[in-house]
């Protein structure tokens, strides 16, 4: 089933179509839907949020994404500039951030080598006068498969947000206390070959993490989801981390690559913001890392106040009104015809290249275009009345 939103730049009304979503899955994993998201929120997570990442090789899919994106399209650099020393105007991202943290002679490098180490890690760490304005923490996943993700990780994770969450026992001006409070991060593990599905394995405890986010509203960020599906949303449960099934015959995240151009449909990761060229660990192409990273900005616009929904709009020209309202359960895209006469309506690729040109009936008040049989990605829309040609939205389809 097709999705389709509207975004546009001029006057309108706002009125969310979908529940909230706080599960950063392969729906969420597009450069589509980075792209729809509101560019306010993005300057605010930006320029209000301070990440503290901990994480071994798994976790650098996360960290080389978000470095390589502001090198990807015009503008980016800005939009999504990122900083591990503190640089203002940009994401404060502090990469490796807590494990110098944990307790004396316990390893605290992610959440696999002790189960319950990131617990008082991340009490010193926030705890710490010079980490007093960090607001958002993330602890990665090494192997999630065989670990007690119900017996440590969701009580652990909850213990600290009873702490250092909104309203939590250890935020306030008091002794021992801190003014900023967090927001946590969820995370899931990373797919496994072939070995995915039974108890303690990704797949379970993907589902188990998930469920409980969903419950009580906090944010993941699901690697598992994002290993297993590909770009046309296909699910392989048999995938590693890779891109690599048997069952889909190969790398589905290598052949998307080979048939689509750099720059263009995908972005280099980068070992620190500006630095080298690299594939994620354990990668060998650069679409698992680019996903994760549309993935963690779309939870950082979140946590900045973006409700996710999708929305209809009301487009305000010349005091003449048009009424452009998408229906994301059919691929439907609706034109209500208010003050003046539409001539034509256009449906355009990024190249220019028209897909779909509806010439209405004269008088007819509502005009609709199917564009459920169109490939997901992101169009223009141009409509032509008596007076003028106005290009002022841009339509997004999503599988």
């Amino acid at each position: 089933m097709k999705r389709i939103c509207l975004i546009t730049g001029m006057a309108m009304l706002i009125t969310p179509l979908v529940a909230q979503k706080y599960i950063a899955d392969n729906e969420v994993a597009k450069e589509e839907v980075l792209r729809s998201i509101p560019k306010e929120f993005i300057d605010k997570a930006r320029t209000e949020l301070h990440v503290a990442y901990q994480h071994t090789s798994h976790g650098t899919h996360v960290s080389r994404g978000v470095f390589g994106l502001p090198d990807f399209e015009s503008g980016d650099d800005v939009l999504f500039s990122v900083s591990t020393s503190q640089q203002a105007g940009k994401l404060d991202f502090r990469d490796y951030a807590l494990s110098s943290y944990a307790p004396a002679g316990i390893d605290g490098s992610d959440l696999s080598r002790n189960e319950t180490a990131f617990i008082q890690t991340t009490r010193n760490y926030l705890d710490a006068p010079e980490n007093a304005d960090v607001n958002v923490i993330m602890w990665s996943w090494c192997n999630i498969a065989g670990h007690d993700v119900a017996g440590n990780y969701l009580p652990g994770m909850d213990l600290l947000i009873s702490e250092y969450g909104v309203a939590g026992s250890k935020i306030g001006t008091g002794e021992g206390q801190r003014e900023v409070s967090v927001t946590f991060i969820f995370m899931t593990g990373h797919a496994n070959v072939n070995a995915n599905v039974g108890e303690l394995k990704p797949k379970s405890h993907a589902a188990l993490i998930n469920d409980h986010c969903n419950t009580q509203g906090y944010f993941c960020l699901d690697y598992y989801s994002i290993d297993t599906h590909d770009m046309d949303g296909n699910y392989w449960e048999d995938a590693g981390d890779n891109g690599n099934s048997s069952a889909y015959g190969g790398n589905f995240y290598e052949d998307w690559q080979n048939s689509h151009a750099l720059g263009t449909d995908y972005f280099e990761n980068k070992t620190s913001p500006g630095g080298d060229a690299t594939f994620g660990a354990h990668n060998t192409q650069h679409i698992t890392a680019n996903r994760k990273a549309y993935a963690m900005w779309w939870i950082l616009a979140r946590i900045a106040g973006w409700n996710g929904n999708i929305v209809s709009a009301r487009n305000v020209t010349d005091a003449k009104h048009v009424v452009v309202f998408p229906n994301p359960t059919n691929g439907m895209l609706y034109i209500e015809n208010v003050d003046f006469k539409v001539n034509a309506i256009q449906i355009y690729r990024i190249d220019g290249n028209e897909i779909v040109s509806v010439v209405p009936v004269m008088n007819e008040s509502l005009l609709s275009i199917d564009l459920s049989d169109h490939t997901p990605g992101v169009y223009g829309l141009r409509l032509i009345t008596d007076s003028k040609t106005d290009e002022h939205s841009t339509v997004v389809l999503t599988n």
